[in-house]
């Protein structure tokens, strides 16, 4: 998303860009080889830049941002592809597919601050283009079991 970086942050353990959502806001049906994930509202931060994002210090800072909304598709599958590892106790089934996404982010306007680079970053709002031109590279769906799920 250009200079900016929205994401949930780095946990206290370093689980990196992971956030709780609806078990609603996420579709996934194996045998039509498809999956969809709709969320809105959701509260991030813009950190800027990926680097200040990944950094646990955020020498940029990072400030409070919402992904008003968020939608991707995963479909058409391409490639099928399974995977078994009797000694790692791992297992999946996978699907390459196209995918689409529309998403909608804002870092609400805040306080003025000393630093010009910050104050010069909040207040902005992303809007990207329609699904329909998305241009998917590479997209993977699959269901995995591991451990005692194997």
């Amino acid at each position: 998303m250009g200079p900016h970086s929205y994401d949930p942050g780095v946990s206290e353990n370093d689980v990196m860009w992971t956030t709780e959502i609806p078990e609603s806001s996420i579709d996934f049906d194996l045998r039509d080889e498809e999956a969809s994930l709709h969320v809105k509202n959701v509260l991030v931060f813009d950190a800027f830049t990926v680097p200040n994002s990944l950094d646990t210090h955020h020498p940029l800072g990072k400030v409070h941002a919402i992904i008003k909304s968020l939608r991707m598709e995963w479909r058409g599958t391409t490639v099928r592809r399974s995977h078994s590892d009797c000694a790692d106790a791992f297992r999946g089934k996978y699907f390459e597919d196209h995918a689409t996404i529309e998403v909608v982010a804002t870092t609400p306007p805040s306080p003025a601050t000393t630093c010009p680079s910050r104050a010069a970053r909040n207040g902005f709002r992303f809007v990207s283009d329609s699904a329909n031109t998305s241009v998917s590279h590479f997209a993977q769906i699959g269901q995995e079991h591991n451990g005692i799920f194997f």
